[in-house]
């Protein structure tokens, strides 16, 4: 008991100087910003290769995230671990490494993995309360593409494409699962992926294996692929499984049955959708939160 006490105290002196060390930069509607929070954005900043006045840009952020997500929470707009988590796959996978080899890369620079999670789970509440508030009134439609197709003179009005004939191969994981679950889940994916030549032999084969779900998902144009299953898909031949993407359900894969090319105006048109509704939704969202901040009480220190 002696030595546990011991341990104890020598662990509040070891801490202690870094407690007595944070102050409070902003209050922002009853809410403190630490002079920690700043400094682990700050550190995030830097490591994305922000420039400038890092502090003032990374006490701005958190005074803005704060006021989305409380407005996310005023509005039943709740973001899930699974989805926090899915985003840091994509980024590790974008980068080479797994969620465990980010955050350790992060740790090296200074930088706690809790700071890049609190950072996207602003960025997707502020995402999903566009989307369920206010996404009809910003959604790009047909005749915003046609006109801005008309008026680009040096846009391709007639563009390749493909059509694809898909299935959805599955691998099932729980909400909220744990490393050891999500390697479980990789390597299953992996070994299907290996195994699968052809939809008329990799299919019965997927469903015969253990935590594997195959769901139809039918024909899709290319156009009407979001970005990230578009992106999963680039280069998958005929009869293949494209790379596994972190979904609700678990690590999704496409079983490519039938793909054919085309040429199409449509396509064209669905080319202009997405950096026309990205712009939409930025000039949006500056709006959004130069209002929030405008109806907030914010005290700075």
């Amino acid at each position: 008991m002696f030595r546990i006490v011991c341990c104890l105290v020598l662990a509040l002196f070891v801490v202690a100087p870094a407690s007595a060390q944070t102050t409070i930069k902003a209050i922002v509607n009853g809410k403190p910003i630490t002079s920690y929070d700043v400094q682990q954005r700050e550190r995030l900043l830097r490591v994305t290769g922000g420039k400038g006045n890092l502090s003032r840009e990374a006490l701005d952020e958190l005074i803005d995230e704060r006021l989305q997500l409380e407005a996310a929470a005023q509005n039943r707009v709740n973001v899930s671990t699974a989805a926090v988590d899915n985003a840091i796959d994509n980024i590790a996978q974008r980068v080479k490494l797994s969620p465990s080899q980010l955050a350790q890369a992060l740790g090296q620079s200074g930088v706690n993995i809790q700071t890049l999670r609190d950072r996207i789970k602003a960025q997707i509440a502020l995402a999903q309360l566009t989307r369920t508030r206010f996404g009809s009134a910003l959604k790009v439609t047909d005749a915003d593409l046609v006109a801005a197709l008309l008026k680009k003179k040096d846009a391709e009005t007639v563009i390749d494409s493909f059509e694809y004939d898909l299935t959805r191969v599955v691998v099932a994981l729980p909400e909220d699962p744990s490393s050891a679950r999500m390697a479980e889940a990789e390597r299953i994916a992996n070994s299907v992926r290996s195994k699968f030549s052809s939809c008329e032999t990799g299919l019965p084969m997927a469903k015969q294996t253990r935590e594997v779900v195959v769901l139809p998902y039918g024909r899709r144009s290319q156009a009407e692929l979001s970005s990230q299953i578009s992106d999963a898909l680039e280069g998958v031949e005929h009869g293949k499984l494209s790379k596994p993407v972190r979904t609700g359900d678990g690590l999704m894969m496409l079983a490519v049955c039938k793909k054919t090319a085309v040429r199409s105006t449509n396509a064209a048109m669905r080319a202009l959708e997405p950096e026309m509704q990205q712009e939409r939704n930025e000039t949006f969202t500056r709006q959004f939160v130069r209002q929030l901040r405008r109806d907030a009480v914010i005290e700075y220190r």
